[in-house]
């Protein structure tokens, strides 16, 4: 997980702060981590995926997802937060460029968009934008 200077950051450090941990825990593959993350209802929508919804099919469908790759690599470009709606607190918007490692050692690199709404400390649902079909 990688955010540098040149990185477009509109966001309060806390946030900042909150992202790094999701992050670490997806660069580590640590599905329990991402999907602590998330409220106990929590929805996420990958791509063109069906949603899942609750924290402990989010951790199911993210470990399954794990296994099919060796690694993976978070470089973020931008990260932005604006106040919430009546449902969310925040919604943050991130752009970052993702290196999968395949389990035969080759590597693709793909941009993704995520959009989190979030209460205090949670997200309530995450929408991830990338296109994986190469992998």
């Amino acid at each position: 997980m990688e955010i540098t200077e040149d990185t477009k950051i509109d966001a309060p450090e806390k946030t900042v702060e909150w992202i790094k941990d999701l992050y670490r825990a997806v660069d580590n593959t640590d599905e329990a981590g991402f999907a602590d993350a998330f409220t106990e209802e929590g929805c996420l929508t990958w791509g063109n995926q069906d949603m899942i919804t609750g924290s402990k099919k989010i951790e199911e469908y993210i470990g399954e997802f794990f296994c099919s790759i060796d690694t993976l690599d978070h470089s973020f470009s931008g990260i932005w937060s604006i106040e919430g709606t009546e449902d969310a607190d925040d919604i943050l918007t991130l752009e970052a460029d993702v290196t999968y490692t395949r389990h035969d050692g080759s590597r693709i690199i793909v941009p993704a968009t995520t959009i989190i709404e979030r209460d205090e400390k949670k997200a309530k649902a995450a929408r991830i934008y990338v296109d994986i079909s190469a992998l």
